[in-house]
């Protein structure tokens, strides 16, 4: 049985505590997770070049200006902090990545193994259909791109991975997705880890890293705040993004990835790393 298909059987009550150089699932408080993800997989055909449209949340290469408020990924808040990241081949610039898909939709994402991406939910399934026909199509995933330059090459989809909750219903709580690569990159690139905990966030320090697209194509930007508060599935920070960093990593002064990037408004925010999610991630990786 491949590591992908355990996963599957393990779903939601996996809490592994730790997988190798991957991601912590934090027992202290698994007592208070609520333990609600709903896993499931989807095969890549990869004969498919057409299909339905992407997730309204997600980007493309040439977007109108920011929108501040609403359901989007694009929110600038007040004048823009973010900063371009110019070296993308040091960690863990080498492990983030940009995504294409649906025939021009971006997105962002990070490594977390050797041929595991991961990303938000709506950059692998339109969401709210409720049908296997909306999974995303023609992915190539670009570890550490750089504008025209791809340093460690480009590699494509053989199988995603999302909530039941997010094809069913869009629920944003439930935002989260993962790329299975047809490559093995990340031993060249390195990986994130990730922290699945169930403690306030409130106040600590994290960086949204990922690709834009209202900046020049294929570049990597980048912003550093706090947390500005947590629930039990999502945080919220004030950190600015746009549509294209959809599935960027949030992560924390330790490098370790607590939330993906997904929503934006007054307030933008992420789907959260529990300790559910954690152990399921420890399994399809």
């Amino acid at each position: 049985m491949n590591k992908q298909k355990a996963g599957l059987l393990l779903g939601a009550a996996v809490l592994a505590l730790s997988s190798g150089l991957g991601g912590t699932a934090v027992a202290a408080d698994a007592g208070t997770d609520t333990g609600t993800i709903q896993p499931v997989s989807h095969t890549v055909d990869q004969g498919r070049h057409s299909g339905s449209a992407a997730s309204a949340l997600a980007g493309k290469y040439t977007l109108a200006k920011p929108v501040k408020g609403g359901a989007s990924t694009e929110s600038v808040i007040g004048a823009d902090g973010r900063t371009q990241v110019t070296n993308t081949t040091v960690a863990p610039n080498s492990s983030i990545v940009q995504i294409e898909f649906n025939g021009g939709y971006i997105c962002s994402g990070a490594l977390i193994s050797d041929d595991t991406v991961l990303t938000a939910g709506h950059c692998v399934h339109e969401g709210g259909t409720g049908s296997d026909a909306d999974y995303s199509w023609g992915v190539r995933v670009a570890p550490g791109r750089n504008g025209s330059t791809d340093p460690y090459g480009t590699c494509g989809a053989t199988e995603l991975f999302t909530d039941q909750r997010w094809i069913d219903s869009a629920n944003t709580n439930a935002d989260w997705g993962v790329i299975k690569l047809d490559c093995t990159v990340g031993n060249t690139t390195g990986w994130l880890n990730y922290t699945g905990t169930t403690t306030s966030l409130t106040g600590t320090t994290a960086t949204v890293r990922g690709y834009p697209g209202d900046k020049p194509r294929g570049t990597m930007w980048t912003m550093t705040g706090s947390i500005s508060s947590t629930q039990a599935e999502k945080v919220f920070y004030k950190m600015d993004t746009y549509g294209g960093q959809s599935g960027a990593p949030v992560y924390n002064s330790s490098t370790s990835i607590v939330a993906i990037h997904t929503n934006g408004g007054s307030t933008n925010s992420g789907t959260r790393i529990t300790p559910s999610l954690a152990g399921y991630l420890d399994s399809v990786k």
